[in-house]
């Protein structure tokens, strides 16, 4: 007797190949039988219609805590990897033991570099001592221990922006030591593109570990196009011989702190710090020219690219730099831009109070990028939180905008390649072996859609939408998503190095 068996089904394994017709038996959270017809009776049976039931999909790149994440499951996504771009919880057991009874999809965690870093320095602009960096490495030891499946880095941010490779390096070859994996937002997305994807295969290397690079992209107009060149030298140092991957979002556009916008000069220390340098006028002097060249240099001068979204105050969400320079009498001009930054700061001195959507990619890199086959499908969202009314449409649509625009309307890739890029691909980054595929024995993460109508229905102007298309997502053989609507179940575990 099974749990659940699913019939009528189009069958697509997570490794690229074609579907076949077929019907899957759960039983005690795993894929009991799978074949063209699976005998025997069942608690309950679905009829899939014909649609595709294919392994759920796993989110290499999110910043997700132990949580309902319920747009994740909307979307098909049954595990998520948090702790990305340098900053994740400290203790990791803490957090493994936070998701008992209160997770949607399950949850795998990186181990921060800026986490780290802030934990036993602070967030100052030096080097770190002998002392401190055998501190900060004993942390990624006792992380990659509770089961953090690596180490990540933000290099863009502060305070890795203050770090040298060489610190990086001795971080990783700690992670190394327990199988991690060592994944990077690179130092530089921009016009240091190249000589940051040469740092983090220089890490991997001189670590001894696997390196992934996170949200690949080619950002700011002059460096458009620059998509072939950057995937050629991934290529490169593929071929000889470092295990190298990379994930992306289908979106022209990121998302982050307003302070993104700031020189790394300028966000040492803490709110009292920035307080104290936006009063002396030299250093406020000295942060607006470097804000006027930042915008004028990446957004080409036009405020309109530059959105907020989540603020703790709420009237500013939607409205971009250039919106909010008019209504104080200013002008969509780098200078006046700089100014208007710099009073949204004032207002909010901390680190992580204001967030942007900052439109600075073309849509020509992101097609060509996504074609390359070691790439995965990455999120880089979040649940958005009560005072994001306008998030980036990356956290309802992702893997449905992957799945119905590019692969169905675009026709970049066949379904079953969609499928791989968001299961099979990223377990193989995970060392999972159990999750991400249809076999028996696997896991029962599981996703019903319609490859004739999944779409994304999240917009940049109307982003909290969720998509259209999937039927049923089973989370450890628990329906969490049944007939499009959530069950109110939340299965999810925490998945460790080793799985679970």
């Amino acid at each position: 007797m099974y749990d659940l068996k699913i019939v009528n089904a189009q069958l697509v394994s997570g490794d690229g190949t074609a579907g076949t017709p077929g019907e899957i038996g759960v039983r005690q959270g795993r894929i009991a039988a799978l074949d063209r017809t699976v005998p025997g009776n069942a608690q309950r049976t679905i009829d899939a219609g014909g649609h595709v039931l294919c392994p759920g999909f796993i989110d290499l790149h999110t910043h997700c805590l132990p949580a309902v994440n319920e747009n994740y499951l909307q979307t098909g996504v049954t595990l998520v990897v948090g702790g990305n771009c340098g900053f994740s919880p400290e203790d990791i057991q803490a957090t493994a033991a936070a998701c008992a009874g209160g997770c949607g999809p399950n949850i795998a965690m990186l181990i921060g570099h800026n986490t780290v870093r802030v934990a036993v320095m602070g967030n100052v602009n030096r080097k770190p001592t002998a002392a401190e960096l055998e501190r900060m490495s004993e942390l990624v030891r006792q992380a990659l221990s509770a089961g953090a499946v690596g180490l990540s880095t933000g290099l863009t941010y502060v305070p890795g922006n203050y770090t040298e490779t060489a610190e990086v390096v001795a971080l990783a070859r700690s992670a190394a030591e327990f199988g991690g994996y060592y994944a990077s937002h690179m130092r530089d997305e921009g016009d240091g593109l190249m000589n940051s994807v040469r740092e983090t295969a220089e890490i991997g290397r001189a670590a001894g570990l696997p390196a992934h690079v996170s949200h690949l992209k080619v950002r700011g107009r002059k460096n458009w196009g620059r998509s072939r060149e950057l995937l050629q030298l991934m290529d490169e140092f593929a071929a000889g011989g470092l295990d190298v991957t990379h994930d992306q979002y289908p979106y022209t556009a990121s998302c982050g702190r307003i302070l993104l916008l700031f020189p790394a000069w300028g966000q040492e220390g803490g709110p009292d710090d920035m307080r104290a340098r936006l009063a002396d006028s030299a250093q406020r002097a000295r942060l607006k020219n470097d804000l006027v060249e930042h915008i004028a240099d990446v957004y080409d001068s036009d405020g309109e690219r530059v959105v907020i979204t989540g603020a703790p105050d709420a009237s500013l969400n939607g409205k971009s730099l250039a919106d909010l320079a008019r209504a104080a009498g200013r002008r969509n001009v780098p200078a006046d831009l700089a100014e208007t930054v710099l009073e949204i700061v004032a207002r909010f001195p901390g680190q992580t109070d204001v967030y942007c959507v900052l439109h600075g990619m073309c849509e020509e890199d992101v097609k060509i990028i996504m074609r390359h086959p070691r790439t995965a499908i990455g999120s880089d969202a979040w649940a958005p939180s009560a005072h994001e009314t306008r998030p980036h449409p990356r956290m309802f649509g992702t893997f449905s905008r992957v799945l119905g625009h590019y692969a169905r309307d675009l026709n970049l890739f066949p379904v079953e390649e969609a499928v791989r890029r968001m299961t099979g691909l990223p377990a193989r980054r995970l060392g999972l072996t159990d999750r991400g595929v249809l076999r028996e024995g696997a896991w029962a993460d599981l996703a019903v859609f319609d490859p004739a109508t999944v779409l994304d229905r999240a917009t940049f102007d109307d982003p909290m939408h969720y998509p259209v298309g999937f039927d049923y997502v089973l989370v450890n053989g628990v329906l969490t998503i049944e007939r499009g609507q959530p069950t109110g179940s939340l299965p999810g575990v925490f998945v460790g190095r080793t799985g679970n």
